[in-house]
């Protein structure tokens, strides 16, 4: 079985410009209180929208927004 990418998101230095949830859906969202991104429920560890765990199809997407976030904030582990 493939191990699983660990993603966090550093949502105090999010700037909320859309990139990560416009890139990657499936797994990035925007947060409707406060505006800043988060990962959706569905891959979320222990219900914190600023970490998640991905494998398989969705894994170079999000390797892509990670890629295209304009202040790096999101991290893969």
């Amino acid at each position: 079985m493939a191990e699983k990418l660990k993603v966090s998101i550093d949502r105090k230095g999010c700037i909320s410009c859309g990139t990560c949830w416009n890139s990657c859906p499936e797994f990035f969202e925007q947060n409707p209180k406060d505006a800043c991104s988060q990962v959706i429920d569905e891959y979320r560890i222990a219900n914190n929208p600023g970490e998640g765990e991905v494998s398989g199809e969705f894994e170079k997407m999000v390797r892509r927004a990670a890629d295209l976030c304009p202040v790096q904030i999101i991290h893969i582990h």
